[in-house]
C-alpha cells in the first residue's frame, strides 16, 4: 500500500473567498493560494514563511502584488476578446471577397490587422472589447508613432482606427458592447492633386510618341504605341490606375455604345462596383487594341495582357510613364510635386469641370469617376482657375 504523496496538503487555512494558505510534506513553508477570476485559474507561491500568522499576513502582500500587476482589461473568456472578432471579421471579409476581382481589399485588412509587431490584433488582441476605450486608441497610435522614424500620417492612422472600429462593430452586432467608442480623428493635410495644363499634356503625348516610334527600352521592356493607347485611355475612361480599374478591365467588360459614341465599363474598382461611361475618344483607342491583341479571349485584359500579375503590370507601366516624364520634362509641376500616373485621372477630371464652363453635373461626373462630389469639390473645384464665363459674371453689371 502506497503512502501519501509528499504534496498532499497537510493543512489548509482559508482567509477570505479566492485566498488560502496550506502546506505539504515537501515544504516547511506555507504556500498562498489564490484565485485569478480573469484566466480562471489557481495561482500557487511560496510564502517562504514557517509560522501561520506570518504566512497569513504574506499572502494577503502577495494577492495585493498580483492584482496590481494584473491587466484587468483583458478578456475574461475567449469569445469577449478582440482577437476573437478580429478573426471573425476576417472571415466574413474572406468570403465576401471569395472570387471578388478586388482581392486587394482583403489582404490590407489583413496586413492593418495582423501586421507583425505592432499590427491591432498585436497590440489589443487580449483585451476585452467591452474595455476599449478612445483613450486605449490614442495610446495605440502614440505607440505606432513611437516605433517609427516618421510619425504615420494621418489618413494611415484613420485606416488603424476604422480597422478597430470594424471589429467592435461585429462585436456591437453580437450584442456583447452597447456603444463603440468614438475614434480619435486626424485631420489629414489635402495632398496636391497633381496634374497637366493643355500644353503640358500634349508635350506628354509628344514625347510617348516618340520613345514608342524610337523603340525604347525601359529596364528591358520595348515601348510600344499601346503604352501611349493607355495615356489616352485613362485621360478619356476617368479610370483609376490600379490593378483593379485600368490594369483590371478585360474586353468582356466593355460595350460600345451610341448616341453620344462611348464606352460603357462595369469594373470594381476603389469604391466597389460601378458601371461608367467613358468619352467619346475612348472608343477609338479600344477598337485598336482589339486589333492589336486580335487573337486574345474575352476575359483577356485589354492593356498589358501579357502580364497576368496586374500588379507586374502596374508597376511595369509606372516606369514607362517615368520615362515619358523625363523625355518631356515633366517629372514634376511649378511647386516641385511628382507627377505619376495618377495624375491622368485628375487632369481628366479638372479639364471635364473646366471645359465645361459650368455645365457638366458634377453628381454624375462623380459618379461616373467612383468619387464623390465632396472630393471633386475638396480637391479639383476651389483649386481650378477661373472660366473665363465664371470671369464675365463676376464682372457683369445689372441691367439699367
Amino acid at each position: 500500500m502506497t503512502g501519501k504523496s509528499p504534496n498532499a496538503k497537510k493543512q489548509i487555512k482559508h482567509l477570505r473567498r479566492g485566498l488560502s494558505i496550506y502546506k505539504t510534506g515537501r515544504s516547511p513553508f506555507w504556500h498562498a493560494r489564490l484565485y485569478d477570476s480573469v484566466k480562471r485559474r489557481y495561482v500557487v507561491k511560496s510564502t517562504k514563511e514557517t509560522s501561520r500568522l506570518d504566512a497569513a499576513e504574506v499572502a494577503e502582500e502577495i494577492l495585493a502584488d498580483y492584482r496590481a500587476k494584473q491587466n484587468t482589461n483583458h478578456a475574461a473568456q475567449k469569445d469577449r476578446s478582440f482577437e476573437h472578432y478580429a478573426h471573425l471579421l476576417s472571415e466574413m471579409t474572406r468570403v465576401q471577397k471569395k472570387g471578388a476581382r478586388n482581392k486587394y481589399a482583403v489582404s490590407d485588412e489583413y496586413k492593418i490587422l495582423y501586421r507583425e509587431g505592432d499590427g491591432v490584433v498585436s497590440y489589443f488582441g487580449k483585451y476585452d472589447v467591452g474595455k476599449i476605450t478612445s483613450g486605449m486608441v490614442r495610446d495605440y497610435l502614440v505607440f505606432l508613432d513611437k516605433r517609427r522614424d516618421k510619425p504615420l500620417a494621418p489618413s494611415t492612422k484613420a485606416k488603424q482606427c476604422m480597422m478597430i472600429r470594424k471589429v467592435l462593430m461585429i462585436a456591437l452586432e453580437d450584442g456583447v458592447i452597447d456603444i463603440i467608442p468614438p475614434m480619435p480623428k486626424h485631420r489629414a493635410k489635402d495632398a496636391p492633386r497633381v496634374s497637366f495644363t493643355e500644353a503640358e499634356y500634349k508635350k506628354l503625348l509628344e514625347a510617348a510618341r516618340t520613345c514608342a516610334d524610337r523603340g525604347d527600352k525601359v529596364r528591358g521592356v520595348e515601348v510600344t504605341r499601346e503604352h501611349y493607347n493607355l495615356i489616352v485611355f485613362a485621360v478619356h475612361s476617368f479610370l483609376r490606375p490600379t490593378e483593379t480599374e485600368l490594369f483590371g478591365i478585360r474586353f468582356c467588360d466593355i460595350e460600345t455604345k451610341d448616341d453620344p459614341k462611348h464606352l460603357l465599363m462595369t469594373l470594381t474598382g476603389k469604391t466597389g462596383y460601378r458601371t461608367s461611361a467613358s468619352l467619346e475618344a475612348a472608343v477609338d483607342i479600344f477598337e485598336k487594341q482589339r486589333e492589336l491583341h486580335a487573337g486574345a479571349a474575352s476575359t483577356d485584359f485589354v492593356f498589358m495582357p501579357e502580364y497576368a500579375n496586374r500588379t507586374t503590370a502596374v508597376n511595369t507601366y509606372r516606369r514607362i510613364f517615368n520615362h515619358f516624364l523625363d523625355e518631356a520634362k515633366l517629372k514634376t509641376d511649378k511647386d516641385g510635386n511628382a507627377r505619376s500616373p495618377y495624375s491622368l485621372r485628375h487632369y481628366a477630371l479638372q479639364t471635364r469641370l473646366r471645359k465645361s464652363e459650368g455645365k457638366v453635373n458634377i453628381y454624375w461626373l462623380a459618379e461616373n469617376a467612383g468619387t464623390s462630389v465632396e472630393q471633386l469639390e475638396r480637391f479639383y473645384l476651389k483649386r481650378m482657375e477661373p472660366t473665363g464665363e465664371r470671369v464675365r459674371n463676376i464682372q457683369s453689371f445689372g441691367g439699367g
